[in-house]
C-alpha cells in the first residue's frame, strides 16, 4: 500500500462539486480582491467560531504577526514592541510561531510543554513572567486545545494579553467555546494541510475587540486608513477570493471531517494500547471535565526507537513523518530569544514523537494495514 499522510486528492474529489461551483463564481465576478466571496467567508466563519469578527489575511504567520501588531498599537501606541518586552510561548511547535514575535519587535521567551498534551505548560508560564513580561502565544499543538482556562486566569492576573496559534485547530473547542475565543485574538492558518485548508496560503485573524479587528483591516491593506492614506507601515496581506471560496465550500463539511478525525484516532489509541512502547495522544480526567474536543490536525505519538519505526513505515509505504525534530529555542535564527527551564518534556517530544497518517478519507484497510505494521515492528524486537 502506499498511504500519505494526508490525502488532498480525495478531499477534492468528495467537495469536487461544491469547490468548482464556488471557483466559478469567482470568475463570472472577477472580483479578486477582498471581493464578496472574503466578506462572505469572513462572515459565515465567524458565526462558526462564535466571535464578533474575523479578518481574512494572506497566511496564517501574517494573522500572529498582524494580531501582535495590532495589540501594540493598541496597547501602547506604538507600531513595534520594544526588544526588552517578552512574549512567552512553546519550543515545540512550527518556526512561524516565534518568528511573528520577533518581527512584532518583541522577545520570544520558550517554556517547557505538559508532557500529555505537547502543548505550553501554564505552571511553567507563570514561574517565567518576569517585568518584562507583555503577553502570552499558545499554541493548540496538533489540534489538540492549550488549557485556556488555567492560560486565561494567569494573563488577567498578571494584566498580560494572549493571542492564540489557532493554525492547527480549526473546529477544536474547550466545553461551549471554540479556540480564538479565549484570548485577545485568535490567529488562524488556512495551508492547505490544515483542517480547514485552501489551494494556497491563506489565514485568518479573530477578536471580540472592536478595536483590535478595526486595526486589523487596516493593517492588512498597507496600513491605509483610507486609500492613499497610510496611517501606520502596514502589510499587503490580504485573503483573496479563491481561497475564501475554497474555504467556503469546505467550511460546510468541517464538522463531518473533524469527527471523522476524531473516529480514526480513536482507533489507533484502541489498537495501540497495550503497547508498552507508545504513548497515544488522550483527553486527561482534567480534560473530560472540561469536555475538551481535540480535533486530531495530526495523530502524533511518541514511542521508543523513533527513527527506526519511521524507517520502517516509511518502506512499507506509510507516510509516517516526524514534526518538530528542533526545538525553536536551539535554532540559529532564534539565538537571541530566552528560555526558561531545561524544556525537558519539550526536548523528550522532539526525539519520540511521531505523527501517523491522519485525514477523514483513511479507509479502514489503510488504518488496519498501518496499525499492523506497527505491532509487526514492536513484536520483532
Amino acid at each position: 500500500m502506499n498511504i500519505p499522510i494526508l490525502d488532498l486528492e480525495r478531499e477534492y474529489k468528495t467537495l469536487k462539486k461544491d469547490i468548482d461551483k464556488q471557483l466559478k463564481d469567482c470568475l463570472d465576478s472577477q472580483q479578486w480582491i477582498l471581493g464578496p466571496k472574503v466578506s462572505e467567508f469572513e462572515e459565515k466563519v465567524a458565526k462558526y467560531l462564535g466571535i464578533n469578527y474575523a479578518i481574512g489575511v494572506a497566511s496564517g504567520t501574517d494573522a500572529l504577526l498582524l494580531s501582535l501588531k495590532a495589540l501594540v498599537l493598541k496597547l501602547k501606541g506604538k507600531e513595534n514592541f520594544d526588544k526588552k518586552n517578552e512574549i512567552i510561548t512553546t519550543p515545540f511547535t512550527f518556526i512561524a510561531t516565534a518568528e511573528a514575535i520577533v518581527r512584532s519587535g518583541a522577545t520570544s521567551v520558550f517554556v517547557d510543554i505538559d508532557p500529555d498534551t505537547f502543548n505550553i505548560s501554564p505552571s511553567c508560564i507563570e514561574k517565567a513572567i518576569t517585568k518584562n513580561t507583555v503577553g502570552i502565544l499558545p499554541v493548540h499543538l496538533y489540534g489538540f486545545p492549550c488549557d485556556m482556562i488555567k492560560i486565561s486566569k494567569i494573563a488577567k492576573k498578571y494584566n498580560l494579553f494572549t493571542v492564540e496559534d489557532c493554525a492547527q485547530s480549526f473546529g477544536a473547542s474547550i466545553g461551549a467555546k471554540k479556540v480564538g475565543n479565549f484570548g485577545d485574538c485568535g490567529a488562524f492558518s488556512f495551508f492547505p494541510s490544515k483542517n480547514l485548508g485552501g489551494f494556497g496560503d491563506g489565514g485568518l485573524i479573530v477578536t471580540n475587540n472592536k478595536t483590535i479587528a478595526e486595526l486589523v483591516k487596516v493593517l492588512r491593506k498597507h496600513g491605509q486608513t483610507r486609500q492613499y492614506k497610510a496611517d501606520y507601515i502596514g502589510y499587503n496581506s490580504r485573503l483573496d477570493s479563491i481561497q475564501a471560496a475554497v474555504l467556503l465550500a469546505k467550511l460546510e463539511h468541517i464538522n463531518k471531517f473533524n469527527n471523522a478525525r476524531i473516529k480514526v484516532a480513536k482507533k489507533y489509541t484502541q489498537a495501540f494500547r497495550n503497547i508498552k512502547q507508545i504513548e497515544c495522544p488522550q483527553l486527561t480526567t482534567y480534560n473530560l471535565k472540561l469536555k475538551t474536543k481535540h480535533v486530531y490536525h495530526q495523530y502524533t505519538i511518541k514511542v521508543s526507537s523513533r527513527n527506526a519505526l519511521l524507517k520502517y513505515l516509511n518502506s512499507k509505504g506509510i507516510g509516517a513523518r516526524v514534526y518538530y525534530p528542533f526545538l525553536l529555542s536551539g535554532m540559529k535564527a532564534f539565538k537571541e530569544c530566552k528560555y526558561r527551564g531545561i524544556l525537558k518534556n519539550a526536548k523528550e517530544a522532539a526525539l519520540k514523537s511521531l505523527s501517523l497518517p491522519m485525514h477523514p478519507f483513511l479507509k479502514e484497510k489503510e488504518i488496519n494495514y498501518i496499525i499492523s505494521a506497527i505491532n509487526k515492528f514492536y513484536l520483532s524486537r
